[in-house]
């Protein structure tokens, strides 16, 4: 069942978006909110989980992982175990950032972040080897450039 969110709800996520760490009084000065009416809300939307997380965005270059690569799988013959099996490699590889399952054309996708091409080749030619027989087709990338990261929409 969907929380309810009102505009203050929204108001306070929305100020939170570029920066999950913003303290409380700041909060409340951006949203023309009292600080107290922010900290309950806040706490309501992670205690119902509206908030799941609080993450940190890394510039991922500047620690010496300039590649950012991205696969998108799809697959023939996967059954329970072999299924296991995938998401518990993707899970525990070091490398993946982000990895999902989708609907459409591709049945799976994945992030991952490397030092150099070689090593994103590597990645890529490892997965695809240790799960050639469930794997029917792969695209692979890089991306250069991100334009827009922003998980709270923005609706009217």
């Amino acid at each position: 069942m969907a929380e309810k969110l009102d505009s203050t709800d929204w108001e306070i996520l929305r100020a939170i978006s570029h920066n999950a760490r913003m303290p409380i009084s700041q909060i409340a000065r951006k949203t023309g909110l009292k600080r107290e009416t922010v900290k309950y809300r806040l706490g309501k939307l992670i205690s119902s989980g509206v908030i799941k997380h609080f993450l940190t965005y890394l510039d991922l270059p500047k620690i010496g992982y300039p590649v950012w690569g991205f696969m998108h799988i799809s697959f023939k013959d996967l059954d329970s175990k072999n299924e296991k099996e995938f998401s518990d490699y993707v899970k525990n590889n070091p490398h993946i950032i982000f990895a999902y399952h989708s609907l459409g054309e591709w049945d799976f996708g994945i992030e991952f972040f490397a030092k150099d091409p070689q090593q994103l080749y590597e990645i890529q030619r490892e997965l695809k080897s240790k799960f050639s027989k469930i794997i029917k087709e792969v695209k692979t990338g890089s991306i250069i450039k991100v334009s827009k990261i922003n998980y709270v929409p923005q609706f009217d």
